[in-house]
This record gives C-alpha cells, structure tokens and sequence, in this order.
C-alpha cells in the first residue's frame, strides 16, 4: 500500500476538526413529465425521502411541461419520450429555450438503440429506464445535475433471459427494436426511415432476428416475443 507523509497527506487532504460543520449537499429541483399517474407517484415515493432532492413538480403534456419548465426553472427533469401532443424533439428545444439551465433525462420504459440515438442527436444530458431502481434513480439524477451525461446501457439483459429460455442465441437491441417496430405494422422503409437505416439493413437485422427466434416470418417472430413479454 502506498503511504504518504502527513505533510503530503494533509495537502492533498486538509483535516476537518470532528464536530465541524460540513458543506451542505446541494438538493435539486425535479420535474417529471409523464402522462400515466403511477409513474409520478413511483418517482415521487422513490425520491420523497432524500434530502437531494427538494421539490418534484409534475407535469402530464408536453405543453404542460413548458409551462411549469418556464414557471419554476428545474435543475432536472424526466422526460417521457412519447407524449401524446408533442414530438420528443420539439419538448426537448422548447424547455431549453424557456430554461436553458435545466438538464434533461429521457425517461423511457424501453431504452431502445435508436432512443439512443435520439437522445444524442437533441443533445439531452441522460437516458434512462422506468425500470430503474431508486438508488440508480437517485444516482442519475445527482450526476446529471452535476454536468454529467448519463445513457443507460438499455435492455440487452431482459433479451438475454429470453434467449435463455429458448435455448438460442440472445436478439441483440436493435433486432428486438425492429421486431417491435415490425409488430406495430410499420414496412422495412418506414422502420428504416425512423432508425435512420437503409431498408436492406433493416432486412439483414430482421432475417438474422428470424433466425435466432426459429420463427419463418415477422409474424410468427412477433408471436414468439410475445409470449416472452418483451414485445
């Protein structure tokens, strides 16, 4: 183990008498935006009982969450990607326009390779799961805060224990991202366009998906996801 003299020691680390007052923690401002009510009230019994954070103002539209982003500045806000009366992107301008101090997380129940991609692109500070749990919650938000940028690494575990019970090899994000597309009745070249794809890449990811899932077409492959409950 490496020891340093007291007097390098005390440089690099100045002794705090016991008893002495410490630097308070700086507690933040939330807003949460998203349109289902158990999602508010998770978030809110998640970080109710920390003192990192202060206030959680809620907000259920995109509209809404201008508004209140305008009205009370928040250092973070969660951010439902899919609001029914505003695209992600056009929610994203207008906070920073109206808050330019607030830093954004998408907040999404499927972190999805082209959310992802998204997130980069509008240049938000975090994308995370509604499946977090209330420690990764908490951490993202604090580092958020703090000037980080946080992007959870998505769901390529769910994918894998559905694999495993298939004894198969494990869909990787963006095949289960285009069979989720595909089971929403979208083409090749509107699951192309959304991802920014060529068609015949969105092909090859289909067909490997197919191969890997044992299914003989889309429809078969989006039967069998369905049954794993991770369409």
């Amino acid at each position: 183990m490496l020891e340093l003299s007291s007097s390098v020691a005390d440089e690099l680390w100045p002794c705090v008498p016991v008893g002495a007052p410490q630097p308070p923690v700086r507690s933040l401002h939330l807003l949460v935006v998203d349109s289902h009510p158990v999602v508010q009230h998770g978030v809110r019994l998640f970080v109710g009982a920390t003192d990192r954070i202060r206030a959680v103002d809620e907000a259920t539209s995109g509209r809404e969450a201008v508004d209140v982003a305008r009205r009370v500045r928040p250092d973070v806000v969660l951010l439902n990607p899919w609001l029914g009366d505003m695209l992600l992107g056009d929610v994203v301008g207008l906070i920073d326009a109206v808050s330019p101090g607030t830093r954004i997380v998408i907040f999404a129940a499927q972190v999805s390779p082209s959310l992802r991609e998204e997130a980069a692109l509008l240049g938000v500070s975090g994308v995370l799961g509604q499946d977090a749990g209330r420690e990764r919650l908490l951490d993202v938000i604090t580092r958020v805060a703090g000037g980080e940028v946080v992007i959870d690494p998505g769901n390529e575990g769910m994918l894998k224990q559905a694999a495993d019970k298939l004894h198969g090899t494990p869909l990787t994000p963006r095949e289960h991202e285009i069979l989720r597309r595909a089971a929403r009745g979208e083409s090749n070249v509107e699951i192309a366009g959304a991802i920014y794809l060529a068609p015949t890449t969105v092909k090859s990811y289909l067909q490997s998906a197919l191969r890997k899932l044992g299914a003989r077409n889309r429809v078969e492959a989006v039967f069998k996801l369905s049954e794993l409950r991770i369409l």
